[in-house]
């Protein structure tokens, strides 16, 4: 996170700036103002410069806040410990869901907010995080016997993180949003046919027999 603020105090001052630049983007759809930013938290504009050094540097660490939060909730957390490689994904699909369904930025992040150069930089870096964590886990369940091994494991997580982005953007642009198990049943068939996982409930891929040998 682009944030200067080393004493307690200082960082949750900074929390405070994300917390008040989050409200304004969701309220504004997208538009941020520092001039509205300081006033929603009580400071000075200047303070905000103190902390973010610039508008890009408040946006920027807004994203890398939202991305890290992502992150911990779904990409590096274990939903179903003990579970097959399938299974256990196919319940971090549903964490996904979850974590967009309830988080107020991600319709404006995923479609609406359009970023500055030096935020879609940001941006695209906290996304390419992700898909090295992505083909990880794919490269992980090829490992493990559980996906196929002809499989590109970055391939594969660029496919099924991008899919993930805007089948999700989609569902949070329409009114009323489709409940969040009808997105995740449309989700995982797309990701099972690119893994090519046949029982989506279960993690017997499309060529067990010619791994298992």
């Amino acid at each position: 996170m682009q944030v200067k603020a080393r004493t307690k105090r200082g960082l949750a001052t900074a929390a405070r700036l994300l917390d008040a630049a989050t409200r304004e983007l969701v309220e504004r759809r997208g538009v941020l103002e520092v001039e509205s930013v300081a006033r929603r938290a009580g400071v000075s504009v200047g303070l905000i410069y103190r902390h973010f050094d610039s508008k890009v540097g408040l946006l920027g660490a807004v994203v890398e806040d939202f991305y890290g939060r992502f992150e911990r909730e779904v990409m590096t957390s274990n939903p179903a410990p003990g579970a097959n490689w399938a299974t256990r994904e196919h319940q971090r699909c549903e964490r996904a869901v979850a974590f967009n369904y309830a988080e107020p930025l991600a319709p404006i992040l995923l479609s609406r907010m359009h970023l500055e150069p030096g935020v879609a930089v940001i941006e695209a870096r906290e996304l390419d995080h992700h898909i090295d964590l992505a083909a990880e886990n794919v490269a992980s369940g090829q490992r493990a016997g559980e996906l196929t091994s002809d499989l590109d494991p970055r391939f594969a997580a660029a496919m099924t993180l991008g899919g993930l982005r805007r089948v999700v953007a989609e569902a949070l642009a329409r009114d009323p949003r489709p409940p969040q198990e009808i997105v995740v049943r449309h989700l995982w068939r797309f990701v099972a046919a690119i893994l090519g996982i046949r029982d989506p409930s279960g993690a017997v891929h499309a060529d067990t027999a010619s791994i298992n040998k």
